[in-house]
């Protein structure tokens, strides 16, 4: 290496250890403190380099970029409250499984607590929501310190990805001077890699898990957030094909099928109480992240299967429907891909008792779209139907989440949603960051509030021609006009709808996109077909609809399922 890096021996061995372990991305938040890594990270060959001022905003940025590229993004920001910013995005990519290297600068240790500037204990500040974490000596004072600090790099880079991914924490306290620069020293030795060999059932595993699954009268697969997974998606299609399974999906699940049934809270609304048993699975199967719909969890909870099973490799013990009977330690596409050979295509009604109902309720839900007036829910059936082929769809947090799970069917591309905590405050960051990395269109539909409360995620120079955004505009936080509860409250509109009267115009107009709006259907068609054929520079099309109407018609649309059936 010939170019210059920082002077500080510490910031040498960790920029050249995390380019050794593949690190191609980093998103700087500019501050004095984190220089001597900025200025070594800029001029590593091989390294790219991204500026964002927000570090709550860079930190989502990060994730989304993480998220495509299925491999780790570092963040990197200054001491103080800065590494504060980063915690919504932590935690996200802690549930999401997100692989994510937080890098933080740090005053030395004998500094803290002494009444200095932008000065606070980062020592473990994500303590509940990282794979790993480990505060670097101030300087390399012998060899098993540099010994020492090139382990804990390859550390951090093993638990980002093994047994499951997620956040890794690197704190880095530095003295100034801060802008020295010097010729590169060497490193001690190669990093180590992780050999991780394949789980595979013995004979006696596969024999006993086949014969209950080929034995039992009906079989539920549910799965819950997942990445794209082309092997996980060809073992359930065979798997389908039995008369005793059903596969139920969401539209975050990411799998495609035609025996699979989808929107999965249009089919179990539909089922009263005389019908439980029938749906009802004796063996449950569960896999991914979370699950959206709260229906289907208060069914399975209320009504109990024989037997679930719950594949995954996360620490945890996850029986989130209380019923938990087999915890089984694999990754799901090694897992669907062993036993599908296996299982017996017994006879059975019970996939076909699903998909008679999901054929029905098909019919209910297109003649309730047809006639339905202007609202969240005409806006976005039109949206969601006429999504172009190789799109990539994110769905903000919490009312288009929910909604596209009702048009799960009409979807036919990928989508994302950050679903690991399910919160609204880094949709657009997150959508940005995905963009950043890809070539494809990219497609994010958001809530007004969602949009508003991360509208810096516009504030930066990332945005790229490939990427559209719909504002749903309805005046404030729409869900709590549907949810149980919030709406017969007083305080709805002040305190939990949030109402307003704002618009993203001007959010638009300052961040150098193109605006397009509309107010109803005609409007919308001509809008939205102007804003997708619009390739100069990013795009962001405003849908106002009827805030008050919106809760009467969703509910009457589950109502009409109910009366239907």
């Amino acid at each position: 290496m010939t170019k210059t890096l920082s002077d500080k021996s510490v910031v040498q061995i960790v920029v050249q250890q995390c380019l050794k372990l593949g690190l191609k991305e980093v998103v700087i938040s500019p501050g004095s403190r984190n220089a001597p890594l900025t200025l070594s990270f800029n001029v590593l060959k091989g390294v790219k380099c991204y500026t964002i001022v927000d570090e709550r905003s860079a930190g989502f940025f990060a994730l989304g970029m993480a998220q495509q590229l299925k491999r780790p993004v570092a963040v990197l920001c200054t001491s103080g409250t800065a590494a504060l910013n980063y915690a919504p995005a932590v935690a996200e990519a802690f549930y999401q499984e997100i692989p994510l290297l937080i890098l933080t600068a740090d005053r030395p240790p004998e500094w803290i607590g002494q009444a200095d500037g932008q000065t606070i204990n980062q020592s473990n500040i994500f303590a509940n929501y990282i794979r790993y974490k480990r505060d670097l000596p101030v300087q390399i004072n012998h060899s098993d310190d540099q010994w020492y600090v090139e382990r804990s790099v390859s550390e951090a880079f093993e638990k980002m990805v093994y047994p499951v991914a997620g956040p890794a924490h690197i704190n880095i306290p530095l003295r100034e001077p801060l802008y020295g620069r010097t010729l590169a020293m060497p490193l001690q030795k190669q990093p180590y890699h992780n050999l991780m060999p394949a789980t595979v059932l013995d004979e006696s595993q596969l024999r006993v898990l086949t014969q209950e699954w080929s034995n039992a009268e009906a079989v539920m697969l549910l799965t819950g957030v997942m990445l794209p997974d082309a092997q996980l998606n060809r073992a359930l299609n065979h798997l389908a094909e039995n008369a005793n399974t059903v596969v139920l999906t969401e539209t975050s699940s990411n799998l495609k099928g035609d025996r699979f049934i989808q929107c999965i809270d249009r089919q179990v609304f539909s089922i009263n109480t005389f019908e439980i048993a029938s749906f009802k699975p004796s063996l449950l199967i569960t896999f991914g992240g979370q699950i959206v719909s709260k229906q289907i969890k208060s069914v399975l909870r209320n009504h109990p299967p024989k037997a679930h099973w719950h594949i995954s490799l996360n620490e945890n013990v996850i029986d989130t429907f209380q019923h938990l009977t087999m915890n089984i330690k694999m990754k799901p596409s090694s897992f669907f891909s062993q036993v599908a050979p296996k299982v017996q295509n017994t006879e059975g009604r019970y996939r076909h008792i699903w998909q008679q109902r999901s054929q029905k309720n098909k019919k209910i839900h297109m003649a309730y779209t047809h006639e339905v007036p202007w609202s969240d829910f005409k806006a976005l059936a039109h949206i969601f139907a006429h999504i172009p082929e190789g799109t990539v769809l994110h769905l903000a947090n919490s009312t288009p989440v929910r909604y596209a799970q009702l048009f799960q069917d009409e979807i036919k591309v990928n989508s994302f949603s950050n679903r690991g905590t399910s919160g609204i405050d880094g949709s657009v960051s997150t959508a940005v960051g995905a963009a950043m990395v890809l070539d494809a269109p990219n497609l994010l539909v958001t809530g007004d509030l969602s949009f508003f409360y991360d509208s810096n995620g516009l504030w930066n120079k990332y945005l790229k021609q490939n990427f559209k955004v719909v504002v749903i505009n309805n005046g404030g936080g729409g869900i709590f006009r549907f949810i149980p509860g919030p709406a017969e409250t007083a305080e709805l509109e002040e305190f939990f709808e949030a109402k307003h009267q704002q618009s993203a115009k001007y959010i638009a107009k300052a961040f150098g996109l193109n605006y397009f709006s509309c107010s109803n259907g005609e409007e919308l068609i001509s809008a939205y077909q102007r804003m997708m054929e619009c390739n100069d520079k990013a795009s962001l099309l405003e849908v106002f609809t009827p805030g008050e109407l919106n809760g009467k018609i969703l509910r009457k649309y589950f109502k009409n399922l109910q009366t239907n059936r």
